[in-house]
């Protein structure tokens, strides 16, 4: 015998499981990762096509000054594919220039034209905006325990991979493990 599905049915189980996600910290800090991408999207699309990638290398690179790829991929927190195939539309766009090495004709410096500190400039005031919406929804304190935080989750997720391989024991499978 199967239960008839009904919307009602399919709702329920999605509030019951919204419910368990809320302590799955994985789940929560995938949500706001995307979250935070897709308004950074919309804010950046009120005044231009620039992605979301293409403006973190350029405000990276305004912050930092020149870089090589491996540079603003750790900036970013990001592969160097991901910085490198985002590089020569940067450069064809005119805001950053892309100069080889000397020394290691492998290794590029990017270092960010005029053109492209304008860029950063026209776009950086909403993102500033809503970073210090989120820096105010906590006291002083609060901020500083919550970077601490931050910091033991980032010491979590640099450890190999192979500290969480487990096994078999699926016995807990009602929890929502991520």
């Amino acid at each position: 015998m199967t239960k008839e599905i009904s919307a009602g049915l399919i709702k329920g189980k999605v509030v019951e499981q919204r419910a368990k996600l809320r302590r799955n910290i994985v789940s929560r800090l995938f949500r706001l990762g995307n979250a935070i991408q897709t308004q950074t999207q919309q804010l950046l699309a009120l005044t231009s096509e620039l992605s979301v990638v293409q403006f973190r290398i350029l405000l990276r690179l305004r912050q930092a000054g020149t870089q090589n790829v491996q540079g603003i991929s750790e900036l970013l927190g990001a592969n160097r594919s991901l910085v490198s195939r985002s590089l020569p539309d940067l450069r064809d766009k005119g805001w950053v220039t892309l100069v080889k090495s000397e020394e290691d004709k492998r290794q590029i410096f990017v270092r960010l034209t005029d053109a492209g500190h304008r860029v950063v400039d026209e776009h950086y005031s909403p993102l500033r905006a809503r970073s210090e919406a989120m820096r105010t929804a906590f006291t002083d304190a609060e901020f500083e325990q919550l970077v601490d935080y931050l910091d033991r989750l980032d010491a979590v997720t640099t450890s190999p991979t192979g500290d969480f391989v487990l096994g078999d024991d699926f016995e807990d499978m009602e929890e929502t493990y991520e």
